[in-house]
């Protein structure tokens, strides 16, 4: 059997234990004791949590498989967000009482326009209005090919973190986990700081800060689960206020053995800068009938 297949297995095996209270114990136990701490780490190999993002990288880069440059993983968010998920409706509810005064998006770890292409089935955008995306360079050579086959003009690639300054709105979907720098350091170095930060589908905790590994099946990447409130709170001392939360109730990740960590749903988060004038959310009929 391959590594991958016995850490599989051994994975659903502790999920089966950890159903029953007993079992819990028991495998904290194994966890915890000197003498089967390290057995235990040896059998569930990388699907355990660790204490950096480096750390979980390190476990898995063995069975990566490519992990973010796997050709599938293009695929896969394309097809993906050829319509919108449920956690995108509440994106889209912040987003188009703005709309009108939005000039440029950045959408940070935006893989090949994805989002770009999604909420065009929902939104208008408005006339010069570019939205720009960095990620993998494997990744945007996709997205610009793409770009250029569907004559996607407003869809723009960069491969500099700079030119965030000046957004109208930052973009964060499906990528915070990812970052190996705190957002709110990356912001912090920015002369003009967005007017606005959308967060969405983030596997986020309570608790204390863990990384661990998606196993997708074909490929595999780490991720770091960031404590909500300290998110949060860096953002507030860079002068900016939540104006809303919600859960990506579509999205969930299970550390096998560890409930305490693991992920029963992602979260959204919207925020506004303090000097940005709070928009009231007010919808038409048409509105509501777009989404």
């Amino acid at each position: 059997m391959k590594r991958t297949g016995q850490i599989a297995l051994t994975a659903r095996f502790v999920n089966g234990v950890g159903r029953f209270r007993a079992g819990r114990h028991l495998l904290r136990g194994f966890q915890t004791l000197p003498l089967t701490r390290s057995l235990y780490a040896g059998l569930v190999g990388y699907r355990r949590p660790f204490a950096s993002l480096e750390e979980a990288e390190s476990a898995v880069s063995r069975y990566a498989q490519g992990g973010h440059e796997h050709p599938q993983n293009v695929r896969n968010h394309l097809g993906m967000y050829s319509r919108a998920r449920p956690s995108d409706y509440a994106a889209l509810f912040y987003i188009r009482p703005i709309l009108s005064g939005i000039t440029r998006v950045f959408d940070l770890g935006g893989n090949a326009g994805n989002l770009f292409y999604s909420y065009s089935n929902y939104l208008s955008w408005p006339d010069g209005l570019t939205w720009q995306v960095l990620d993998l360079p494997e990744n945007m050579a996709v997205g610009e090919a793409i770009a250029k086959e569907r004559e996607a003009h407003q869809l723009q690639f960069t491969g500099e973190w700079t030119d965030a300054n000046g957004a109208d709105l930052l973009i964060v979907s499906g990528s915070l986990h990812y970052l190996h720098r705190p957002l709110s350091e990356m912001i912090g170095e920015l002369t003009e700081k967005p007017a606005y930060i959308l967060i969405n589908r983030t596997p986020m905790t309570d608790g204390t800060p863990v990384a661990t590994i998606q196993d997708l099946g074909i490929f595999r990447v780490a991720c770091m689960l960031h404590n909500k409130a300290q998110v949060i709170r860096e953002l507030e001392q860079l002068d900016y206020v939540v104006v809303d939360e919600w859960k990506a109730l579509e999205l969930s990740l299970e550390i096998p053995g560890y409930p305490e960590h693991s992920i029963p749903a992602y979260t959204g988060i919207f925020f506004r800068r303090k000097d940005v004038p709070a928009q009231e959310m007010r919808f038409s009929a048409e509105d509501h009938v777009a989404l």
